[in-house]
């Protein structure tokens, strides 16, 4: 395999590009995305790669497109403790099958009669259109016939000695358009993998800069935002405050006297201002209280509780390395829709609980902030109130749950984007578009009937206990 470095500015995130075949570099060379590297890999004549080359890097996030999904479960084991998300996009774990992947017929044929004319046949039937095709043109990869044709012959010949992959992939994006890998294919396949599945309109070749916005949290300014408005958080967010009551209500109403019995350690993933963590000392008089933030510091009011101690860290990452059933509880109030895999991180929780654990967790689902998204284009991929609840039963048996929506109304488009930013929650900024135009948006931003400009939250809680 062949890789290359298209965007390197020194962040210590990288997401991870396997290109589909017939590719290199070229097409993927403007993608950016704030906070992260930007890594390409290609060419599966060989499936070796020197992973040292991505050491350096906290987090890596895998996107795999095409025949790239095939190699990429292939070749990523030895870094998977590093990936938080993977990303399958219009391909399969089979790349050359009759129902899970490219019917043999149409691969051996694509072999077998491959040159430069059918070579360009293969990227127009990528394409969705004329437009998308002229613009794919003149980014066109540089490769040659005979070497596309053994790479061909290599993956199929790995397709047939391989097993199925041993990593999990987060979802599988499938274009309704795709005429490379039958779509009816692709679901039959992700399917039998247990592996969610996104349809979308798209061709085959889909728009990656839009992907990498939507996809991949820009945890680099999200920290700064929370940093600046770590002082402004509490009195500015009412909704977060609800969500905070209400997880304490969840968590007394059910499990409130083994709380206070606890003597073991509880984990706050996200303390922010300590609005929870506060909570959870009073309830847990005799346990140990571990707070973990990626921004601010030991919240008012705990700086001088023994019990207590903050770390500063990413908690995506750093739940991967604490110690299998060394944690009583985990709590987190409004955070970890922040995370790139909520799915992993659930998993990594109920590995880190003991026996019978429990783990509190609030989040906003799909649909939050549902203005500013439909204005800017940018809105995190948040999962629905049914997919939470999918994912948390892989681990975990559901104590209670609860989903509703919040309405926040203000006399001026200004009033909405100054609680954003009082909150830290601002959506709004960097994407591949550039930077938000605030006026255009201030402009732009719908007045109901009522005569007052909303913004919508919503919030989710789960009360889980490990199995």
């Amino acid at each position: 395999m062949q890789y290359r470095l298209i965007s390197s500015t020194g962040a210590p995130r990288l997401i991870l590009i396997f290109a589909g075949w017939g590719m290199d570099a070229t097409p993927f060379e403007s993608l950016l995305r704030e906070g992260y590297d930007i890594m390409v890999v290609w060419d599966y004549r060989s499936f070796y790669i020197d992973w040292s080359v991505v050491s350096g890097y906290d987090e890596i996030c895998l996107v795999a497109w095409s025949m790239g999904v095939f190699a990429a479960s292939q070749t990523v084991q030895a870094i998977d403790y590093k990936i938080t998300k993977r990303i399958a996009v219009n391909g399969t774990l089979w790349p050359v099958d009759n129902c899970r992947g490219i019917p043999e017929a149409i691969y051996y044929g694509t072999h077998d009669g491959l040159d430069e004319r059918n070579l360009t046949k293969f990227y127009r039937r990528m394409c969705a259109s004329r437009t998308q095709f002229v613009d794919f043109e003149s980014v066109r990869p540089v490769r040659d016939i005979d070497g596309l044709r053994d790479e061909l012959l290599a993956v199929a010949e790995r397709t047939i000695l391989s097993s199925q992959s041993a990593i999990r992939w987060d979802r599988a994006i499938v274009g309704h358009a795709d005429a490379i890998f039958p779509p009816v294919n692709q679901r039959r396949a992700w399917q039998a993998a247990d592996v969610p599945v996104e349809m979308t309109d798209d061709a085959h070749l889909i728009d990656f800069a839009a992907l990498l916005d939507r996809e991949f949290v820009d945890k680099s300014t999200m920290t700064a935002r929370f940093a600046r408005g770590h002082r402004t958080y509490e009195a500015n967010a009412p909704v977060q405050a609800e969500v905070v009551e209400r997880m304490t209500a969840m968590l007394v109403g059910h499990v409130g006297r083994d709380m206070r019995d606890c003597t073991g350690t509880i984990l706050e993933v996200g303390s922010g201002s300590g609005s929870l963590s506060r909570r959870l000392a009073v309830l847990a008089p005799s346990a140990r209280l571990r707070l973990w933030d990626i921004s601010g510091d030991m919240p008012d009011g705990l700086k001088d509780d023994s019990r207590v101690k903050f770390c500063r860290c990413d908690a995506e990452l750093a739940i991967a390395r604490v110690p299998a059933c060394s944690l009583a509880c985990i709590a987190s109030a409004s955070t970890v829709q922040w995370f790139n895999s909520p799915d992993r991180f659930l998993g990594h929780c109920a590995r880190a609980l003991a026996p019978g654990g429990i783990l509190l967790l609030s989040t906003f689902t799909r649909g939050n902030l549902a203005e500013i998204a439909a204005l800017t284009g940018n809105a995190l991929s948040m999962p629905t109130p049914d997919q939470w609840t999918a994912m948390a039963t892989r681990y975990f048996d559901i104590i209670d749950v609860a989903a509703w929506e919040r309405d926040l109304d203000f006399e001026t488009p200004l009033d909405v984007l100054r609680h954003l930013k009082l909150t830290g929650v601002n959506s709004l900024g960097h994407s591949s578009r550039g930077e938000t135009d605030v006026r255009d948006l201030l402009r732009r931003y719908p007045m109901r009937l009522d005569a007052r400009y909303h913004l919508t939250y919503r919030p989710m809680i789960m009360l889980l206990i490990k199995r």
